[in-house]
């Protein structure tokens, strides 16, 4: 899977200018994901194959959380009580499909997708903040990042035709490339 719109390195040079609006943003992003796998674990509990994973990017997501409010801290911050809203992830919404079993599948291609974004934009961050700290977690969470952007693409594909994933995501990845590139730039991930 490739982004069909790579985000410019003048995006980070901007993001940086606020990193501690992106630290915050990040750490929203990373309980988002948490909750998300185990909304899926909820909302599908006879989805049994995917269980195992899912708890475990969960954990992943959590730990990843707790990096970053290491970050936080030492900044001298706090973290926002407040999630702000992500008109990245809405405008990714506008293409989910109503049925059960279509929306299943959406909410797993549009998890990958996200990922793969969020892992080209923490590398970007990584090449142009002046903190060696933070630049050096952001380059190690981008590798991290690699290793499991297709796991819920992996995931779809155990109940649905691969085929029907395959096209679906070049649909959902269209969908991304005119949202990333029409969203205006701001010290977030998305």
């Amino acid at each position: 899977m490739e982004l069909k719109y790579k985000t410019p390195i003048e995006w980070a040079e901007n993001a940086v200018k606020d990193i501690d609006s992106f630290l915050q943003d990040h750490a929203d992003a990373e309980r988002k994901v948490a909750n998300m796998c185990l909304s899926l674990i909820a909302k599908y509990p006879n989805r049994t194959e995917i269980i195992d994973d899912l708890i475990q990017i969960s954990v992943e997501e959590l730990l990843h959380f707790k990096q970053v409010y290491q970050l936080i801290r030492y900044r001298g911050h706090q973290l926002n009580g407040v999630f702000q809203k992500d008109p990245y992830i809405k405008g990714l919404m506008s293409i989910i499909r109503s049925d059960s079993d279509e929306l299943f599948m959406d909410r797993l291609i549009i998890a990958s997708i996200a990922e793969l974004r969020g892992s080209e934009r923490f590398k970007l961050i990584s090449q142009v903040v002046n903190d060696a700290k933070i630049a050096k977690f952001y380059n190690n969470l981008h590798l991290q990042e690699l290793e499991h952007i297709d796991s819920f693409i992996k995931m779809a594909k155990i109940y649905f035709d691969s085929n029907e994933v395959d096209k679906r995501t070049e649909i959902i990845l269209e969908r991304e490339a005119k949202v990333s590139s029409e969203l205006p730039w701001r010290s977030a991930i998305h």
